[in-house]
């Protein structure tokens, strides 16, 4: 808490020393209620993290990690002591400090796999902007699919300038037997037939959405599925095409399952909803150029003319 508590609201569990802070307040000026019991759980963990963090941070660099290990030894030894039908102490970490990273899958050939990891920590919860000198979101998500067990993608947009660069990797995603979903829209006519084919041809699964009224899909996120329960998700402005991907002024959030795995889990039981939805129909070619129109069915003579495959059609 800050030195000086300034009016304004907040949501803090009241400790020794917050409490001597409020005791100069005027009584009438401090507004508190009791902690509920479905809170308590989140509020006071919250609590002791930053208890925690604060404490560790008063370590040396050199003593961090054994003092940090020691002290959550000592905390899971109280708790076992405390609360023993929680089973807390199975996951009394070791006194080595290690942090297990990934554990390797045997191949056919003998040999074993170990899938890169996204350049963000699978901990990390962060905003994407495009910004000169920051990765882009499209370098993200490409770091994202080689590990991913199921991708579910909601894209108010597809185009093939978006999903180029991401074609060698989703189709090595498809070859290993794992799902690929996409939920997808008619809106504005920005979505192209070449690029849901292209999809298709991989083994994705589509549906589309021809809603064009004010009910319309206007969503963009990814949702990586891991079965280690290390899944990320990409929430944000950036619908499929190059520009949005790449150098657009786009926000993009990642959030990551064992930060927030609320917000995961509400990603995916929404994705879930539409995905069973009758607004969401099975793609169908003949039936996008129906509803859609058939001068999305091929690249415009004026994209082919005007230079490779990847910048075609990038808005």
């Amino acid at each position: 808490m800050p030195d000086k508590l300034p009016a304004g609201l907040y949501e803090t569990v009241v400790t020794d020393a917050l409490q001597t802070a409020l005791d100069g307040f005027d009584a009438d000026l401090v507004k508190t209620t009791s902690l509920r019991a479905a809170d308590a759980s989140d509020r006071i963990a919250l609590l002791i993290a930053r208890q925690v963090l604060r404490a560790l941070d008063t370590v040396g660099q050199d003593d961090r990690v054994a003092v940090g290990i020691e002290v959550a030894q000592l905390l899971t030894d109280a708790l076992n002591e405390r609360l023993p039908r929680a089973g807390v102490s199975a996951d009394r970490p070791t006194a080595a400090g290690q942090v297990l990273t990934a554990i390797a899958s045997q191949q056919l050939d003998g040999s074993q796999r170990v899938p890169a990891s996204p350049l963000i920590p699978l901990l990390d919860t962060t905003l994407l902007t495009n910004s000169r000198g920051e990765p882009t979101v499209g370098s993200q998500v490409l770091r994202e699919i080689e590990s991913a067990d199921a991708i579910d993608v909601v894209m108010a947009f597809v185009r093939r300038s978006g999903i180029r660069p991401l074609l060698p990797a989703l189709r090595r995603h498809t070859e290993r037997g794992r799902p690929l979903r996409v939920l997808t829209t008619t809106y504005t006519g920005s979505t192209e037939a070449t690029a849901l084919e292209e999809l298709a041809d991989l083994g994705a699964e589509i549906r589309v959405s021809y809603d064009t009224t004010n009910t319309r899909l206007h969503a963009k996120a990814w949702l990586f599925h891991r079965n280690s329960s290390f899944s990320t998700a990409y929430v944000g402005s950036s619908n499929l095409t190059h520009s949005a991907q790449t150098a657009g002024m786009e926000w993009n959030v990642r959030v990551s399952a064992a930060r927030n795995v609320d917000v995961i889990d509400k990603i995916r039981a929404v994705f879930e909803s539409y995905w069973a939805s009758v607004d969401f129909i099975p793609y169908a070619r003949e039936q996008f150029q129906d509803r859609h129109g058939g001068d999305r069915l091929r690249p415009a003579p004026s994209a082919v003319a005007a230079g490779p495959p990847a910048l075609r059609g990038a808005p």
